[in-house]
This record gives C-alpha cells, sequence and structure tokens, in this order.
C-alpha cells in the first residue's frame, strides 16, 4: 500500500510539472517608444521622493482624474518595514510624465504632493507572503487636465480569466536598464492566472513596478487588465484586474467623490 500512495504521489508530481508554465524573458523583444501613440499617451513615467531620495516606476490613466500604479511606488519598501520612520512615509512626492519618450519629449507632466487617505491609496500588507493580488495603489489628480492633452485613457473593467484566453498580452513602460524617460513596450501571449494575479513572460526590470499590463478589446481600444508588481521564481507578475480589484478601486475613488463606474 505504501508503494502505490508513492507512486501515485509521484503521478501527481509529474502532472504538475508537466502543466506548469515555462517562462523564458527575452529583452531582445522589447521594442523602444520612439513617438507619441496610444497607449503611451495613457501610460507615465514616474518620479517618487520619500524621505530625500529618488525612485521611479511606471504608471497608468485609468479614468479623467485617477491613475494607477503598484502599491509598493506609494508605500514603503519592504526591506525597511522594520523601520518605523519609513514606515509611515511612503512617497510624499510624485513628478508624472505622459506620453514620455525620452527627457526632452512627452506629452504633459504634473507635479503632486501625495497623502494617505487623501490624494493617495493603497492596500495595508501588499507584500505580505508575496501577494501579488494586493500590489496595487491610486493616485487622485486634482483635475483633468492630464486627461484632456493625452485625449483618452485605458479602458477599465474587471476582467474574467476567461475572457482573456487567445489574448495578446502587452506590457508599457520605463525599464530600469534604460535611460531614464525611456518608455519600451512588449506583448506576449505566453500567460497564465494563478489565483489574482497574472503570470507572463514579459522582460521586466526595476522601473516597470506600475506598469500597465494591457491587451485589445473587440473594439481595438487598450484594457488594463493588470498592475506589474515583480519577478516571481521564473515569471514576472502583476495583479489580476478581476471583480475583487475593480471594486477596491471603486471604493477608493468614491472616498474622493468620483464614480468610477459612469
Amino acid at each position: 500500500m505504501k508503494y502505490k500512495v508513492l507512486i501515485f504521489l509521484s503521478f501527481i508530481l509529474l502532472l504538475l510539472d508537466v502543466k506548469a508554465q515555462n517562462c523564458y524573458p527575452d529583452s531582445s523583444k522589447r521594442v523602444r517608444i520612439m513617438d507619441n501613440n496610444i497607449p503611451n499617451e495613457y501610460t507615465c513615467y514616474m518620479e517618487m521622493t520619500r524621505g530625500w531620495h529618488k525612485y521611479y516606476g511606471s504608471g497608468a490613466l485609468i479614468h479623467p482624474r485617477v491613475m494607477i500604479t503598484a502599491g509598493h511606488n506609494l508605500a514603503y519598501f519592504p526591506f525597511v518595514k522594520r523601520i518605523p520612520f519609513f514606515l509611515f512615509r511612503g512617497t510624499r512626492k510624485v513628478d508624472l510624465y505622459f506620453g514620455s519618450i525620452d527627457s526632452g519629449h512627452y506629452t504633459t507632466s504634473t507635479s503632486l504632493k501625495l497623502k494617505k487617505c487623501k490624494n493617495k491609496f493603497f492596500k495595508r500588507g501588499y507584500w505580505i507572503n508575496s501577494k501579488i493580488n494586493r500590489d496595487f495603489s491610486i493616485i487622485i489628480l486634482p483635475d483633468s487636465s492630464i486627461y484632456k492633452k493625452v485625449r483618452g485613457h485605458y479602458k477599465f473593467v474587471s476582467v474574467k480569466p476567461d475572457e482573456l484566453q487567445g489574448s495578446e498580452l502587452h506590457i508599457t513602460g520605463s525599464p530600469g536598464d534604460q535611460d531614464l524617460f525611456e518608455m519600451w513596450t512588449e506583448g506576449t501571449k505566453n500567460f497564465s492566472v494563478v489565483d489574482a494575479s497574472l503570470h507572463y513572460d514579459l522582460y521586466t526590470v526595476v522601473r516597470n513596478s506600475g506598469s500597465p499590463i494591457w491587451i485589445k478589446d473587440n473594439n481595438n481600444v487598450p484594457q488594463l487588465v493588470g498592475v506589474h508588481s515583480r519577478g516571481l521564481d521564473h515569471c514576472n507578475g502583476s495583479v489580476l484586474i478581476n471583480a475583487e480589484t475593480y471594486k477596491q478601486v471603486v471604493e477608493w475613488c468614491k472616498k474622493s467623490g468620483i464614480n468610477l463606474e459612469k
């Protein structure tokens, strides 16, 4: 009986291994964005200030007054979470550049001071047990001037995993192995949905945090389906914009008098 159990367990492990996703991110597949285009217009290169230091990332406009990015861009970094001084500071100031190509060419920019639960929102414990599904945050913009200049935003609705079947997943963001302000993009069909996250072979490095993960819907409109978080064992991953994530963003927006569902 003992050997039968061992054989059965070996069989199960073999099945899991066969079904495992193979990810081999390749930096050569990325393409640099050299001119203003959609959805680059809806994507922002971010310079964030916390304490005396600057950090860099990416984000996406999802409403005339709302942009979304990774939770750890606005909260605190996990490796300093035991230091109370840093724990509560997070990002206090941010410079946003939409439609960025290089340091001298971008569609529009703005600089904001941020305050938790006023114009920045993120989930607590976003890094606990590698919970990618918690690693997202939003910034409430003071008005719709950015939106008027970029003339649109990513479609933002909840996504069911089966709705992504056959789609090509894209990333647009500012990778840290390239010059500041540069934006790069890539597409892949090698992805999977794991719990409330997306796993893919898109090549990402520091500064891709918060990069929009998007598809084109049936009307060829760029639709946000994820927000890049970080690398995993072999793949890279983002939160999935599922019903729970969507509901949380809607609730945050309501606190600022914005009805995201209109």
